[in-house]
Formats: C-alpha cells, sequence, structure tokens
C-alpha cells in the first residue's frame, strides 16, 4: 500500500491508496475490525467502482484469506452463488488482502430487521433456505466442506446491481477437504486422528461435531438446517444456553422434534413436520463420504410452501415493494471431482510496493491462546465450542 502525494498542499488530507497488480482503490472508510482482519470499503481509482477490501495480518500462523483464496482458485465446478475475488496481494512486513465486490445485508442482519418478530415469514425463510441449499451444494460438488455455516457467512447481492433477492456465500476461509476412511483398519485409524474436526460456533454445530468425530457433507448440511430453524423461530431453542453448556446443546439437538418446536412455531402441524422431514434426510447418510440427497431436500421445500399456503411470488421481506426473482435450485450431476492437489497462493504478495505512513492501521496479530472451552476428544482431539473463536473475529459486515 502507498500514498499519492497530497493534491492541495501540506494540510490537505492524504489519500490511502492500495496498489494491487490490476489496479489502485482509495480506501474510503472502515467497515467493520477484528483480532484476525479488518474490512475496508474502498475506491477504484480507474473507474470509481467501490470493492470491500479484506486485509490480515501477516502474523496469523493460518492465514482464512490464504485458505479463502485457494479453495476458490481450485473449483472445478463455478457457481453464481459464491462470493469472487476480483485481486489479492501483500503490504510487506504488514498484511495480505484480497479485493472483493461489495455485497448487501448478511443474513442475520436481515432476519433481525425483517420484522417486530426477528424472524423471516414463511416464504422469505424458504427462498432463503433454496438458495443456501444451493450454495452448499456447489460447495460439496467441488469436494470441500465449509465447517462453518452460519447466517452471518451469506449475504443479498446489491440492489444497485439488482442481484438484491439473489444469496451468495462469502466465507471459504475453513474449507477443507473430507477425509475418507480406506478399507483397512490403519487407514481408517489413521483418518480418526487426522479428523477433519468443526471449527464453527456451537449453536450451529452438527452432532458429530459436538462428539469431535471426523466431519463430513451431511455435517455442514445439519447446521444448514439448524439455521434455516432459526429463520423461522428467531432464535434456536439453545439459544440461550453459553458455551460451557455445550452438553446440554448437544443434548437438545439430539432429541429435537416437531412436538417441542410447535409451541413457538406459529405455523401448522404438516409445515413443521415437513420441516422436520428435512432433518431426517440430511441425517440419513451412514459414511462422511456420502454427498446428501439434496434435490429431495429441494423438493420438500418446494413442498413446504403448498403445505404452509405461502405466496412463492410474495416480496422477500427485505423488499416488500417487489415480486420475488431470486434464483431458483436446479439440479446438476452429483459427481465429485478427483482429489488432486489445491492450487497454490502464489498470487498474494508479488504486486504492492509497501507500506507507507497513510496506510490504514494494519490488523494486530491474533491472540495465541483462545478463552474458549476445548472439548478433549479421543487421542487428544478437539473441536471449538467458543463464539468468539477465529472463525468469528473477522465478521463478514457490507454496506
Amino acid at each position: 500500500m502507498a500514498a499519492a502525494p497530497p493534491p492541495g498542499g501540506k494540510d490537505a488530507p492524504q489519500k490511502e491508496l492500495i496498489r494491487a497488480q490490476n489496479a489502485t482503490y482509495e480506501v474510503t472508510k472502515p467497515l467493520a475490525t477484528g483480532t484476525f482482519g479488518s474490512i475496508y470499503k474502498a475506491k477504484r481509482e480507474s473507474d470509481g467502482k467501490f470493492f470491500a477490501v479484506k486485509c490480515e495480518s501477516l502474523n496469523l500462523k493460518n492465514s482464512l484469506l490464504r485458505q479463502m483464496s485457494i479453495v476458490l482458485a481450485s473449483l472445478h465446478y463455478p457457481s453464481p452463488f459464491f462470493a469472487t475475488i476480483e485481486e489479492r496481494g501483500t503490504v510487506p512486513n504488514r498484511f495480505l488482502f484480497v479485493v472483493m465486490p461489495l455485497y448487501g445485508d448478511n443474513l442475520c442482519d436481515l432476519m433481525h430487521n425483517a420484522n417486530r418478530d426477528r424472524k423471516f415469514s414463511m416464504a422469505s425463510g424458504l427462498h432463503l433456505a433454496e438458495q443456501t441449499l444451493t450454495a452448499i451444494r456447489d460447495l460439496h460438488r467441488n469436494g470441500f466442506i465449509h465447517r462453518d455455516i452460519k447466517p452471518t457467512h451469506f449475504c443479498i447481492g446489491r440492489e444497485s446491481e439488482d442481484q438484491h433477492h439473489n444469496v451468495f456465500l462469502l466465507d471459504f476461509g475453513l474449507c477443507k477437504r473430507p477425509r475418507f476412511a480406506k478399507k483397512n483398519d490403519e487407514a481408517e485409524e489413521q483418518i480418526r486422528k487426522n479428523a477433519i474436526l468443526y471449527r464453527g460456533v456451537v449453536k450451529y454445530a452438527s452432532v458429530a461435531a459436538h462428539q469431535c468425530k471426523n466431519l463430513g457433507y451431511k455435517d455442514d448440511m445439519e447446521s444448514w438446517w439448524y439455521m434455516c430453524l432459526e429463520f423461522f423461530l428467531g432464535a434456536l431453542p439453545w439459544a440461550l444456553l453459553n458455551k460451557e453448556s455445550e452438553q446440554d446443546v448437544l443434548h437438545l439437538k439430539k432429541r429435537i422434534t416437531a412436538q417441542m418446536v410447535a409451541s413457538v412455531w406459529k405455523s401448522s402441524p404438516e409445515t413443521i413436520s415437513g420441516f422436520f422431514e428435512l432433518l431426517s434426510i440430511i441425517r440419513d447418510p451412514k459414511d462422511v463420504a456420502e454427498f446428501v440427497d439434496y434435490d429431495r431436500i429441494a423438493d420438500c421445500i418446494s413442498k413446504l410452501f403448498e403445505k404452509s399456503k405461502a405466496n412463492p411470488q410474495e416480496p422477500p421481506d427485505w423488499d416488500c415493494m417487489n415480486d420475488y426473482k431470486g434464483a431458483s435450485y436446479q439440479q446438476v450431476p452429483m459427481i465429485a471431482p478427483p482429489e488432486v492437489a489445491l492450487k497454490n497462493d502464489q498470487d498474494f504478495g508479488k504486486n504492492d510496493p509497501g507500506p507507507s505512513a497513510a496506510t490504514p492501521e494494519a490488523p494486530k496479530k491474533g491472540k495465541k491462546k483462545s478463552k474458549g472451552k476445548k472439548k478433549k476428544g479421543k487421542k487428544g482431539n478437539s473441536v471449538s465450542v467458543d463464539e468468539n473463536e477465529q472463525a468469528s473475529k473477522m465478521r463478514d459486515v457490507q454496506l
């Protein structure tokens, strides 16, 4: 990052610039700051278009921006539901950055602002369930699991670009390729020791994640189901339990039924029962290597419109003046790509002239120790149960 000379004398404010390989971006305002990174709104000097610039300290041992960049570069099947990276680079000795399009509100903020009940209408919730299902399906089709599905990692598009009825998956920093056991005991033992564990928050963790088991595609979908249940309830049954009550959360998740939520979900028994059928489909696969039946889930969502008598053309809660025109679920062949090496992140760090006195404050180095509770699994494996852990530090905030 380098600063341009003041345009109007020594007292004129100095521009804060990020010089990437293909363009220069003027930082206009901070959007969010956390322990593990910062987000700025920036204007591309060549055409005046605005972008979001995510910055992350070079001192981090496990870089979320590098992992996000690697995942997006390694996609075999592109998806219109994924956020994109315009450019990426490094301010030497200070921080990494990625330049991304600006998106609209995340689904958590949308839900809280939907109405005074702080939850979505049936039609809006079902449309969001359908689009987020498609985004996760497309990620799984590329051979990745997300490990941190939650409302703040999905945003709607910008109204100025006529995409504010469409949903985008933004965060890929904790994605991993699943580790599937082979046919012999030695390989299975090695897989168990090096299991892919959950790195999100307790609120949306799958039952297997609580139990420190090796995770697969169905675990993302179980987190998705909890997220969608929150759309309709406004708060999950275990929302008031803190991170020290993980076993109580696990107990509720293992035993949750339609009857348990009927008192707070003011909908027909057929609608609630139909929604719980989704959870049965998600938990049906016996092996982490199996895909969930995404097409069947999408079909059940369509039937929920009929059971609940919701109007599919009804304007979404965040745009009451226009009929719904968001993307719909489309079937695709579910054949995971061959497991090849991930593409590297060599594009970071070769194009920036270096820091200057006028650059935005670099993100601070993350704390070495997490205050979150760690639950020990077999052979010392652990699962994060702290809502303020690394994945949640850098919240996706857009204007």
